[in-house]
Protein backbone atom coordinates (compact mmCIF):
# COMPACT_ATOMS: atom_id res chain seq x y z
CA UNK A 1 0.00 0.00 0.00
CA UNK A 2 1.06 3.49 -0.81
CA UNK A 3 1.24 6.04 1.49
CA UNK A 4 1.39 10.29 0.61
CA UNK A 5 3.21 11.86 2.71
CA UNK A 6 1.51 15.43 3.42
CA UNK A 7 3.92 17.68 0.94
CA UNK A 8 3.40 14.69 -2.04
CA UNK A 9 -0.62 15.78 -1.33
CA UNK A 10 -0.36 19.38 -1.48
CA UNK A 11 1.96 18.71 -5.04
CA UNK A 12 -1.06 16.79 -6.24
CA UNK A 13 -3.87 19.25 -5.91
CA UNK A 14 -1.46 21.97 -7.17
CA UNK A 15 -0.75 19.87 -10.14
CA UNK A 16 -4.46 18.73 -10.27
CA UNK A 17 -5.66 22.79 -9.52
CA UNK A 18 -3.11 24.29 -12.84
CA UNK A 19 -4.31 21.61 -15.30
CA UNK A 20 -8.14 22.74 -14.39
CA UNK A 21 -6.78 26.46 -14.63
CA UNK A 22 -5.13 25.99 -18.10
CA UNK A 23 -7.98 24.14 -19.35
CA UNK A 24 -10.32 26.95 -18.42
CA UNK A 25 -8.19 29.50 -19.72
CA UNK A 26 -7.32 28.18 -23.05
CA UNK A 27 -10.84 27.84 -23.53
CA UNK A 28 -12.07 31.00 -22.27
CA UNK A 29 -9.62 32.88 -24.58
CA UNK A 30 -10.60 30.74 -28.03
CA UNK A 31 -14.53 31.75 -26.96
CA UNK A 32 -13.18 35.62 -26.26
CA UNK A 33 -11.47 35.81 -29.05
CA UNK A 34 -14.38 34.13 -30.95
CA UNK A 35 -16.63 36.80 -29.40
CA UNK A 36 -14.62 39.51 -30.38
CA UNK A 37 -14.36 39.06 -34.31
CA UNK A 38 -17.88 38.57 -34.47
CA UNK A 39 -18.60 41.60 -32.60
CA UNK A 40 -16.00 43.48 -35.16
CA UNK A 41 -16.90 42.30 -38.07
CA UNK A 42 -20.18 43.98 -38.03
CA UNK A 43 -19.52 46.74 -40.69
CA UNK A 44 -17.94 44.01 -43.21
CA UNK A 45 -20.87 41.73 -43.22
CA UNK A 46 -23.12 44.69 -43.87
CA UNK A 47 -21.51 46.30 -46.58
CA UNK A 48 -20.53 42.94 -48.55
CA UNK A 49 -24.16 41.65 -47.89
CA UNK A 50 -23.33 39.13 -45.42
CA UNK A 51 -20.29 37.42 -47.73
CA UNK A 52 -17.04 38.51 -46.02
CA UNK A 53 -16.51 38.91 -41.96
CA UNK A 54 -13.63 40.34 -40.71
CA UNK A 55 -12.13 42.92 -38.70
CA UNK A 56 -13.22 47.14 -39.16
CA UNK A 57 -9.58 47.74 -39.40
CA UNK A 58 -8.86 45.46 -41.97
CA UNK A 59 -12.50 46.34 -43.99
CA UNK A 60 -11.23 50.27 -43.87
CA UNK A 61 -8.04 49.52 -44.87
CA UNK A 62 -9.49 47.82 -48.11
CA UNK A 63 -11.83 50.61 -48.49
CA UNK A 64 -8.94 52.57 -49.01
CA UNK A 65 -7.32 50.45 -50.85
CA UNK A 66 -10.34 50.81 -53.79
CA UNK A 67 -11.62 54.44 -53.24
CA UNK A 68 -7.42 55.17 -54.18
CA UNK A 69 -7.86 52.56 -57.01
CA UNK A 70 -11.26 53.32 -58.27
CA UNK A 71 -9.87 57.06 -58.81
CA UNK A 72 -6.97 55.74 -61.06
CA UNK A 73 -9.62 53.62 -62.93
CA UNK A 74 -11.62 56.76 -63.81
CA UNK A 75 -8.55 57.96 -65.38
CA UNK A 76 -9.11 55.87 -68.50
CA UNK A 77 -5.87 55.79 -70.29
CA UNK A 78 -5.25 55.57 -74.02
CA UNK A 79 -2.98 52.65 -75.30
CA UNK A 80 -2.86 50.45 -77.99
CA UNK A 81 -3.49 47.60 -75.66
CA UNK A 82 -6.76 48.36 -73.94
CA UNK A 83 -5.87 46.15 -71.02
CA UNK A 84 -2.83 47.45 -70.24
CA UNK A 85 -3.45 50.58 -69.11
CA UNK A 86 -7.27 50.48 -67.87
CA UNK A 87 -9.11 48.99 -65.14
CA UNK A 88 -7.19 47.40 -63.01
CA UNK A 89 -7.48 45.49 -60.05
CA UNK A 90 -9.58 47.49 -56.96
CA UNK A 91 -10.30 44.87 -54.61
CA UNK A 92 -8.60 41.60 -53.13
CA UNK A 93 -10.07 38.63 -51.63
CA UNK A 94 -8.04 37.47 -48.58
CA UNK A 95 -8.71 33.71 -49.97
CA UNK A 96 -9.24 34.13 -53.97
CA UNK A 97 -9.01 30.02 -55.42
CA UNK A 98 -8.12 29.49 -59.17
CA UNK A 99 -11.15 26.78 -59.99
CA UNK A 100 -10.72 24.62 -62.82
CA UNK A 101 -7.23 23.59 -65.43
CA UNK A 102 -4.80 26.00 -65.79
CA UNK A 103 -4.53 28.68 -68.51
CA UNK A 104 -7.76 29.34 -70.52
CA UNK A 105 -10.58 27.93 -68.95
CA UNK A 106 -9.95 27.85 -65.38
CA UNK A 107 -10.93 31.31 -63.40
CA UNK A 108 -10.05 32.83 -59.91
CA UNK A 109 -13.47 32.59 -57.49
CA UNK A 110 -13.29 35.08 -54.65
CA UNK A 111 -13.10 32.82 -51.16
CA UNK A 112 -15.10 29.89 -52.52
CA UNK A 113 -15.32 28.36 -48.47
CA UNK A 114 -17.62 31.28 -47.43
CA UNK A 115 -19.95 29.76 -49.94
CA UNK A 116 -20.05 26.54 -47.72
CA UNK A 117 -22.66 27.57 -45.81
CA UNK A 118 -25.18 28.66 -48.30
CA UNK A 119 -27.37 25.82 -48.55
CA UNK A 120 -29.01 27.61 -51.52
CA UNK A 121 -25.86 28.23 -53.27
CA UNK A 122 -26.11 28.28 -56.92
CA UNK A 123 -23.64 29.25 -60.01
CA UNK A 124 -23.81 29.27 -64.20
CA UNK A 125 -21.09 28.89 -66.46
CA UNK A 126 -22.11 29.51 -69.59
CA UNK A 127 -20.14 28.62 -72.78
CA UNK A 128 -18.38 25.53 -71.52
CA UNK A 129 -17.46 24.13 -75.38
CA UNK A 130 -17.38 20.75 -73.80
CA UNK A 131 -14.56 21.65 -71.17
CA UNK A 132 -15.96 20.97 -67.69
CA UNK A 133 -12.68 21.37 -65.32
CA UNK A 134 -14.49 24.54 -63.57
CA UNK A 135 -17.50 22.68 -62.60
CA UNK A 136 -15.72 19.65 -61.77
CA UNK A 137 -13.07 21.50 -59.49
CA UNK A 138 -15.82 23.97 -57.81
CA UNK A 139 -18.00 20.61 -57.03
CA UNK A 140 -15.08 19.22 -55.18
CA UNK A 141 -14.49 22.45 -53.10
CA UNK A 142 -18.62 22.89 -53.06
CA UNK A 143 -20.26 19.52 -53.31
CA UNK A 144 -23.51 20.77 -51.88
CA UNK A 145 -23.78 24.12 -54.95
CA UNK A 146 -26.43 23.38 -57.77
CA UNK A 147 -24.15 24.31 -61.21
CA UNK A 148 -25.58 24.60 -64.41
CA UNK A 149 -23.77 24.60 -67.52
CA UNK A 150 -24.82 26.64 -70.89
CA UNK A 151 -23.56 26.19 -74.06
CA UNK A 152 -25.35 26.76 -78.06
CA UNK A 153 -23.67 23.30 -78.83
CA UNK A 154 -24.88 19.90 -77.06
CA UNK A 155 -22.57 18.72 -74.25
CA UNK A 156 -23.04 16.63 -72.02
CA UNK A 157 -21.94 17.22 -68.05
CA UNK A 158 -19.89 14.57 -65.99
CA UNK A 159 -22.40 12.40 -63.96
CA UNK A 160 -23.09 13.97 -60.69
CA UNK A 161 -21.25 17.65 -61.24
CA UNK A 162 -23.93 19.65 -63.01
CA UNK A 163 -26.97 20.16 -65.17
CA UNK A 164 -26.68 20.97 -68.83
CA UNK A 165 -28.86 23.21 -70.80
CA UNK A 166 -28.38 23.63 -74.76
CA UNK A 167 -29.47 27.33 -74.96
CA UNK A 168 -27.66 30.64 -76.41
CA UNK A 169 -27.51 33.64 -74.34
CA UNK A 170 -28.44 36.57 -76.17
CA UNK A 171 -31.13 39.34 -77.07
CA UNK A 172 -33.48 37.03 -76.84
CA UNK A 173 -33.50 37.00 -81.15
CA UNK A 174 -31.98 34.33 -83.70
CA UNK A 175 -32.82 31.98 -81.09
CA UNK A 176 -31.25 33.57 -78.22
CA UNK A 177 -32.54 33.76 -75.07
CA UNK A 178 -32.22 36.51 -72.76
CA UNK A 179 -31.29 36.64 -69.11
CA UNK A 180 -34.98 37.09 -67.85
CA UNK A 181 -35.66 34.24 -69.53
CA UNK A 182 -33.58 31.67 -68.48
CA UNK A 183 -34.01 32.44 -65.48
CA UNK A 184 -38.24 32.44 -65.53
CA UNK A 185 -37.79 29.27 -67.73
CA UNK A 186 -35.25 27.00 -64.70
CA UNK A 187 -37.30 29.28 -62.19
CA UNK A 188 -34.57 31.35 -60.79
CA UNK A 189 -36.16 34.69 -60.50
CA UNK A 190 -36.15 34.45 -56.52
CA UNK A 191 -32.47 32.76 -56.36
CA UNK A 192 -29.29 34.29 -55.50
CA UNK A 193 -26.59 32.99 -58.11
CA UNK A 194 -23.56 33.31 -56.41
CA UNK A 195 -20.84 32.70 -59.40
CA UNK A 196 -21.60 33.31 -63.03
CA UNK A 197 -18.78 32.28 -65.19
CA UNK A 198 -19.07 33.70 -68.88
CA UNK A 199 -17.08 32.89 -71.94
CA UNK A 200 -19.20 33.77 -74.97
CA UNK A 201 -17.20 35.37 -77.60
CA UNK A 202 -17.68 38.80 -77.30
CA UNK A 203 -21.61 38.94 -76.71
CA UNK A 204 -20.95 39.77 -73.26
CA UNK A 205 -21.36 43.73 -74.03
CA UNK A 206 -24.65 42.76 -75.17
CA UNK A 207 -26.03 40.75 -72.48
CA UNK A 208 -24.41 41.42 -69.59
CA UNK A 209 -26.77 44.81 -69.38
CA UNK A 210 -29.28 42.76 -69.15
CA UNK A 211 -28.15 41.42 -66.14
CA UNK A 212 -28.28 45.37 -64.79
CA UNK A 213 -32.02 45.72 -65.28
CA UNK A 214 -32.91 43.19 -62.98
CA UNK A 215 -33.61 43.31 -59.04
CA UNK A 216 -30.18 43.96 -57.12
CA UNK A 217 -31.68 41.16 -55.29
CA UNK A 218 -30.97 38.48 -57.96
CA UNK A 219 -27.87 40.16 -59.52
CA UNK A 220 -25.18 37.52 -59.33
CA UNK A 221 -22.97 38.16 -56.27
CA UNK A 222 -19.55 37.09 -58.55
CA UNK A 223 -19.28 37.36 -62.29
CA UNK A 224 -16.46 35.40 -63.90
CA UNK A 225 -15.79 36.57 -67.43
CA UNK A 226 -13.60 36.97 -70.35
CA UNK A 227 -13.94 40.09 -72.14
CA UNK A 228 -13.04 40.18 -75.85
CA UNK A 229 -11.46 42.74 -78.61
CA UNK A 230 -14.34 45.64 -79.55
CA UNK A 231 -14.51 49.69 -79.35
CA UNK A 232 -12.95 51.38 -76.87
CA UNK A 233 -15.87 53.19 -75.86
CA UNK A 234 -18.30 50.56 -75.73
CA UNK A 235 -15.40 48.55 -73.31
CA UNK A 236 -15.08 51.56 -71.13
CA UNK A 237 -18.74 51.85 -70.87
CA UNK A 238 -18.90 48.01 -69.89
CA UNK A 239 -16.62 48.92 -67.10
CA UNK A 240 -18.80 51.95 -65.74
CA UNK A 241 -21.83 49.90 -66.10
CA UNK A 242 -20.78 46.91 -63.74
CA UNK A 243 -19.12 50.17 -60.90
CA UNK A 244 -22.36 51.75 -61.15
CA UNK A 245 -23.96 48.30 -60.26
CA UNK A 246 -21.81 47.82 -56.96
CA UNK A 247 -19.03 45.47 -58.73
CA UNK A 248 -15.14 45.94 -57.67
CA UNK A 249 -12.80 44.27 -59.73
CA UNK A 250 -10.84 41.74 -57.80
CA UNK A 251 -9.03 39.68 -60.19
CA UNK A 252 -7.42 40.63 -63.95
CA UNK A 253 -5.07 38.58 -66.18
CA UNK A 254 -4.25 38.30 -69.85
CA UNK A 255 -5.43 35.32 -72.25
CA UNK A 256 -1.83 35.22 -73.50
CA UNK A 257 -3.31 32.05 -75.93
CA UNK A 258 -6.86 34.20 -77.48
CA UNK A 259 -4.45 37.37 -78.07
CA UNK A 260 -3.41 41.26 -76.26
CA UNK A 261 -6.79 42.17 -76.71
CA UNK A 262 -8.43 39.85 -74.56
CA UNK A 263 -8.71 39.63 -70.75
CA UNK A 264 -9.76 37.88 -67.99
CA UNK A 265 -11.83 39.59 -65.35
CA UNK A 266 -13.68 38.66 -61.85
CA UNK A 267 -15.78 40.90 -60.08
CA UNK A 268 -17.69 40.87 -56.78
CA UNK A 269 -21.25 42.55 -55.90
CA UNK A 270 -20.71 44.52 -52.51
CA UNK A 271 -23.77 46.54 -50.91
CA UNK A 272 -23.79 50.26 -52.22
CA UNK A 273 -22.90 51.53 -48.17
CA UNK A 274 -19.22 50.16 -48.91
CA UNK A 275 -18.90 52.36 -52.07
CA UNK A 276 -20.24 55.44 -50.35
CA UNK A 277 -18.29 55.12 -47.33
CA UNK A 278 -15.15 54.61 -49.91
CA UNK A 279 -15.95 57.94 -51.36
CA UNK A 280 -16.38 59.51 -47.70
CA UNK A 281 -12.60 57.85 -46.66
CA UNK A 282 -10.81 59.37 -49.89
CA UNK A 283 -12.66 63.01 -49.30
CA UNK A 284 -11.29 62.47 -45.67
CA UNK A 285 -7.89 61.85 -46.62
CA UNK A 286 -7.88 64.60 -49.51
CA UNK A 287 -8.83 66.99 -46.47
CA UNK A 288 -6.71 66.01 -44.52
CA UNK A 289 -3.56 66.28 -47.22
CA UNK A 290 -4.98 70.16 -47.82
CA UNK A 291 -4.77 70.71 -43.79
CA UNK A 292 -1.10 69.72 -43.47
CA UNK A 293 -0.61 72.33 -46.08
CA UNK A 294 -2.16 75.01 -45.15
CA UNK A 295 -0.32 74.41 -41.85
Amino acid sequence: MTVFTKTQYFIGIFIVFGIFTLYYLFFHSRVSISTFIENKCDLSLKESDNFICEDDTLWNYRKRVYAIQDERNMMKINHRIFFSTNWEPNFHCSYSHRVGKMGDGGKWVCDPFRLKDRPDCLIYSVGSYGEFSFEIDLKQILPHCEIHTFDFDLYKCPTGICIFHQIKFGDGSHGSKTWAMILKELNHTNRLIDILKMDIENSEYVFLPQIFQVSQSIKPRQILIELHPNEVHIKHSLFEQLRDNEYVIFNKEPNLEAGIDVAEYAFLRLNSEFFRNSQKTIDLKQNLNRNKIVN
